[in-house]
């Protein structure tokens, strides 16, 4: 993998385990993986980067996901990508692997994402998404 999208998924990991709100582990080998970071090269969809799960359909539950960084727009400086909008970009997709929706707020989830990292209202939906009633 590309070493700055590889350091750009590492800082985006880093950043969402301290919100405290989700804690991703890292694992070598691929068997392991629940979710997937990878890269990607495609002009032919307008999109930076690119989340793709397969769910149980039963329980709603993701099975794996993929998550990709598409070098096309990330790696062209045509199109303006410092790297903490690549970051930003890792952590958006990130933030689909663990069950974040879109939305239009100041978020790191908005669509056309990338100008803003994890925002406080980002780790609330995540602790409301995830919270158990014991």
């Amino acid at each position: 993998m590309d070493s700055r999208f590889q350091e750009a998924y590492l800082e985006a990991i880093q950043n969402w385990n301290q919100t405290g709100a989700f804690n991703f582990e890292i694992v070598t080998e691929s068997s392991k993986a629940d979710i997937m970071a990878t890269e990607m090269n495609d002009g032919g969809t307008p999109v930076a980067g690119e989340a793709e799960s397969q769910t149980n359909l039963l329980t709603g539950q993701f099975l794996s996901v993929t998550v990709r960084l598409n070098h096309y727009y990330l790696s062209n400086p045509n199109y303006g990508y410092s790297y903490e909008r690549l970051v930003h970009t890792a952590e958006h997709e990130l933030g689909h692997a663990i069950g974040l929706d879109h939305t239009d707020e100041k978020s790191v989830m908005q669509p056309a994402g990338s100008f803003y990292g994890i925002q406080e209202e980002d780790v609330e939906r995540l602790r409301k998404l995830y919270e158990t009633n014991e």
